[in-house]
């Protein structure tokens, strides 16, 4: 096995037995399922062998399995091919394509899909929280909650980004002390621009024709 097939093995026994774990799943109950699932005839011994890729045994290096047995068990775990070898981060190509688009990170559009597509819920509740998010991002007033975020974000990251090196304690001091007084103040401006964006959105009173029945 060469340097390329050996750094995919890595990749694949990681990220297996990654989905394995998510999915409660032994080396025994994993065979039978996709036994089950797929009318195969897989066994503990090949399933310990597919966490295995890439070790050396008397009888030689473990190897890939088939290329069929590739996509079960992409399928199963509903991921794709490249995922489990490494070829992206993201467990589907469809996901990555819109991390690449959005510059968010899969656990960001993962967490957006939760609130947007939540599991065990009933369509229109679906709708509502997809209304719901769409009028917050698109409000007047998201850009200026935003950026004010942001600031208490950069004012977080300043230690750790200067990293500088204090000629003595007072000034240290001094520096820490900055830094505490600069993120009350962008607390505190954080939280104006979200009242305000809350009032833009929703006004109270709510803004509603009322028909009053003579």
């Amino acid at each position: 096995m060469d340097d390329l097939l050996r750094k995919k093995a890595k990749f694949w026994n990681e990220r297996l037995k990654k989905c394995m774990e998510a999915g409660g799943y032994t080396q025994s109950s994993l065979a039978e399922a996709l036994n089950t699932k797929y009318g195969t005839r897989y066994g503990q011994k090949a399933v310990s062998g597919w966490l295995n890729i890439g070790a050396v045994h008397k009888n030689g290096e473990v190897s890939f399995p088939k290329f069929d047995t590739l996509v079960l068990i992409a399928d199963f775990f509903n991921v794709n091919i490249g995922y489990l070898i490494g070829e992206t981060d993201e467990n589907s190509f469809s996901l990555e394509k819109a991390c690449n688009f959005t510059g968010l990170s899969g656990d960001a559009l993962k967490a957006i899909m939760e609130i947007t597509h939540p599991e065990n819920d009933s369509s229109y509740m679906w709708e509502d929280n997809r209304k719901s998010l769409n009028k917050f991002l698109t409000a007047e007033g998201f850009s200026n909650f935003f950026n004010s975020l942001h600031d208490l974000y950069l004012t977080s990251m300043m230690p750790k980004r200067e990293n500088r090196l204090f000629e003595d304690m007072d000034s240290a001091i001094d520096y820490m002390r900055d830094l505490e007084y600069r993120g009350k103040i962008e607390r505190y401006e954080l939280n104006e621009a979200l009242v305000m964006l809350i009032n833009e959105i929703y006004p109270n009173p709510p803004q509603a024709d009322l028909t009053i029945k003579e």
